[in-house]
């Protein structure tokens, strides 16, 4: 998803951004590619995570990893961020907070019906394609259970049996997991933050000036969601951090010009990379499943927007998201976050658990490819028809009002 930024993002306030002579060239840039970048990333990221997952059950010894083993160095130290999923979709959520609010930032008269109507075709559509693709997957390669390891995650939490009547309850993206295609459980918040975006707007414009504590706050709400097991609070509050973001975007990027925030920006990443995976870090001092280990996973939502922040300035990790790689990425991280996972799975169904590393072999770049084809066919296509169903209800809106003005 790309990010658009015109003059006017938002209203910087006497002495609130260093001024420099490279200010002004940034700000007039008509995307901030960074952005796009660090979503093709973490997308990534998430199909290393599920290869992880695949490996797990027959190359991971029961118990805490010994230390200086494969796994102790994969789960123990900073290699974790290479595998590290969940947390790669709390930057996803940080991320649309941000992309999705520039647009309304942008425009006086921007259309909220005209959003809805578009994120439903950007985010549904694509979302029941990918259905439909792991489904024709699953009756192409039949899912014998001998295959895979009883009890593990493949077996107990991907769809390995064909059923109607199940198909239909996924299609709504509502439930708590889609078993079709597991990765679709985020879009039931991207939905609602889409419904709550007015209001989440108000309030990071009218706290923007005090957008430390309103960020700390946010933090803490996703923490105690998180020990409370309660999803909506965990969730809901990341969003607003990126909303927090976009509001003070234009501040970021005029402060980041300054030598010393360039120092203070590089110390922010790596401390922001290892709070995005502290819990597993932490895990032999803080027990998974504790309510400390909860705590740290609600506490990833700071990490997770100290790195955006990071992106949207003026760093050289944001140039390194502007490179060639990271910028493909991002071209095609929806439809690769859509469709890795069928892939990844029928081809261990069909290899067996045990040949997990053909099947990583093979399957990343397959599902790479995979996304690209499903960017071209299906996501790039609805996207111009989400420009279009966008200006279609603002017009009946806007008609409908004057209409009701008149009579």
């Amino acid at each position: 998803m790309s990010v658009d930024v015109e003059r006017g993002v938002a209203t910087r306030q006497p002495g609130e951004v260093a001024a420099t002579a490279h200010a002004p060239r940034r700000r007039n840039r008509e995307r901030v590619h960074a952005l796009d970048g660090l979503r093709g990333v973490a997308a990534f990221l998430v199909v290393l995570h599920h290869v992880l997952l695949i490996a797990q059950p027959v190359s991971q010894p029961p118990g805490e990893p010994a230390f200086g083993s494969g796994w102790w160095w994969l789960e123990r130290t900073p290699l974790k961020l290479l595998t590290a999923g969940h947390e790669a979709v709390i930057v996803f959520f940080v991320l649309s907070g941000v992309v999705v609010v520039l647009p309304a930032l942008r425009h006086v008269d921007f259309s909220w019906p005209g959003l809805v109507v578009s994120r439903v075709v950007r985010l549904l559509l694509p979302a029941w394609a990918a259905i439909v693709f792991a489904t024709a997957l699953l009756l192409a390669v039949p899912r014998v259970p001998s295959q895979v390891t009883g009890g593990s995650w493949l077996a107990g939490q991907v769809q390995s049996t064909w059923g109607w009547q199940q198909l239909v309850v996924e299609f709504s993206l509502m439930g708590g997991s889609v078993h079709y295609d597991n990765v679709l459980w985020t879009l039931k918040w991207e939905f609602l933050f889409s419904l709550l975006l007015p209001g989440f707007l108000v309030v990071a414009v009218l706290v923007r000036r005090w957008w430390l504590p309103a960020g700390l706050l946010a933090v803490g709400l996703s923490v105690a969601g998180a020990v409370g097991h309660i999803d909506t609070l965990q969730y809901l509050p990341i969003f607003f951090l990126g909303t927090l973001i976009a509001v003070r975007l234009q501040a970021i990027e005029g402060w980041s010009e300054s030598r010393r925030a360039r120092r203070l920006l590089a110390m922010i990443l790596p401390i922001s990379a290892l709070v995005l995976i502290c819990q597993f870090l932490l895990t032999p001092l803080v027990p998974a499943g504790s309510d400390g280990s909860h705590a740290l996973v609600g506490l990833e939502a700071l990490g997770g927007a100290g790195i955006v922040v990071v992106a949207g300035a003026a760093t050289r990790f944001r140039r390194f998201l502007e490179s060639r790689v990271p910028q493909f990425l991002g071209r095609i991280s929806f439809s690769l976050y859509l469709v890795h996972l069928p892939v990844l799975a029928t081809l261990t169904w069909l290899l067996g658990d045990w040949n997990w590393p053909v099947a990583a072999l093979i399957g990343v770049p397959l599902a790479t490819l995979t996304g690209w084809g499903f960017f071209r066919l299906v996501e790039k296509p609805l996207h111009k028809l989400a420009r279009s169903a966008k200006r279609g209800a603002a017009r009946v809106v806007e008609r409908s009002v004057r209409e009701s003005r008149t009579a």
